[in-house]
């Protein structure tokens, strides 16, 4: 079980003066939420920059759990790192799907450069 953080400003009246001593007494609440964190990785260990992960929560109905029909939640891209971050309501079904695509040669010249096969070029 998780507990929330608790934020507590002392500025303005309680402000602490020099020499002063404040004795705070702070009651925390209980924290329901979860995470799920995760690291993309081709098969030789490198991170994967720039997948895309996709978080869903399975379909329920009262017969059955059906892991076919999916309830999409978010997305994340993995960082440099191949890391992705989740914030996410406890005790629930998740599916997480990932793609990473990366064509070979670029269709299309960067847009710096011109060309003649689309109007973004004249």
């Amino acid at each position: 079980m998780g507990w929330k953080l608790k934020r507590i400003e002392l500025c303005g009246c309680d402000q602490i003066k020099p020499n002063e001593e404040k004795d705070l007494c702070i009651e925390l609440e209980k924290e329901c939420r979860a995470a799920i964190h995760g690291v993309v990785k081709f098969p030789g260990g490198k991170p994967v920059e720039g997948a895309v992960v996709k978080l869903f929560k399975k379909k329920h109905s009262k017969e059955k759990c059906d892991t076919c029909e999916l309830i999409p939640i978010t997305f994340a891209f993995t960082d440099d790192c191949g890391q992705f971050l989740f914030g996410v309501e406890s005790e629930i079904d998740y599916i997480i799907k990932v793609f990473y695509y990366k064509p070979e040669k670029p269709e299309h010249p960067k847009h710096e450069d011109k060309c003649d096969k689309c109007d973004k070029c004249d």
